[in-house]
């Protein structure tokens, strides 16, 4: 079914593509002043804690790539990568995290909004109730959906760990972020160097069981995933953090194995374009040999 022409028109005035075809992010002025601020995030900063100075200028230039484009996936994704990185690693104070994350899944699930629209007013059908998992066969090729549901994922992630792993999960939190990442998986198995499955599996790792809530969880697929994640990127610092993690605590008999995994880590160089990120789990790293090591 074609889509009505004033939608059409109200999508390209807005910025974005037509439906099925991926936006021109790079050609967006606003979208490359926020690449730019991107790529500078790393200045300044002392391991995993990049300069508040440094981010807010990044996290601005989002917002207003947002504000200019508002339907514009490509400026969406980034305002919530941007949001991610402020909150953690730019960001001191479980308030003042919460916060920054709360305005990361917001703009996630505004964004969810937009996507059902757009998809439904291409298929020709109602799919304002969809969830990412059930829009995937209408988003196929889409990056920039593809992008704005990992960050959704990983922004409402981190908010719930400030918010409190089992409350989050009892308001819905752990469900959401399965059905974005499962959707990542289906869409790009190896978009963001595996992120679909790292999220998925920190996920089952993460997730409390509470009956009738989040009996899903499992062990088994949090390994899964996290070995996918690694399979797909065994050089991200990451990914292998969180396999290690999920493996001393799963696995009594490949502790040993864990542990070298981290004590690799933590000799390894940082990637030059996640400087920040990687020294951040180069720490967690280090943090957790020692409390392996106390016993």
């Amino acid at each position: 079914m074609k889509r009505a022409p004033q939608v059409v028109l109200a999508a390209l005035l807005a910025g974005l593509a037509p439906f099925g075809q991926a936006a021109a992010g790079a050609e967006v002025p606003e979208l490359l002043e926020v690449d730019a601020a991107w790529a500078r995030r790393a200045e300044g900063a002392k391991g995993g804690e990049a300069l508040e100075g440094v981010v807010a200028p990044l996290v601005a230039a989002a917002r207003k790539a947002v504000a200019v484009h508002p339907r514009n996936l490509d400026a969406r994704w980034r305002l919530m990568r941007a949001l991610y990185f402020q909150g953690e690693h730019a960001t001191t104070g479980a308030e003042a995290k919460k916060k920054v994350f709360d305005e990361g899944k917001r703009l996630g699930e505004e964004t969810l909004d937009l996507v059902r629209q757009e998809a439904g007013a291409a298929a020709g059908k109602d799919l304002s109730r969809a969830t990412p998992d059930e829009l995937v066969p209408y988003v196929k090729g889409r990056t920039d959906v593809t992008a704005c549901f990992l960050w959704s994922a990983v922004d409402w992630g981190k908010w719930a760990l400030v918010f409190g792993k089992t409350a989050a999960a009892r308001q819905g939190a752990a469900a959401k972020i399965r059905d974005y990442a499962t959707a990542v998986v289906r869409l790009d198995p190896a978009f963001d160097e595996g992120g679909g499955y790292r999220v998925l599996g920190r996920l089952h790792h993460q997730t409390p069981s509470i009956p009738f809530v989040t009996g899903w969880a499992s062990r088994s697929e949090a390994l899964k995933a996290l070995r996918a994640a690694v399979e797909v990127a065994p050089r991200n610092f990451v990914n292998r953090l969180y396999l290690a993690e999920a493996l001393h605590d799963y696995e009594k008999a490949r502790r040993g194995e864990a542990v070298r995994m981290l004590e690799a880590l933590v000799n390894e160089t940082p990637t030059t374009a996640l400087a920040v990120e990687d020294a951040r789990a180069q720490e967690d790293a280090r943090a957790l040999l020692a409390a392996w090591k106390k016993g």
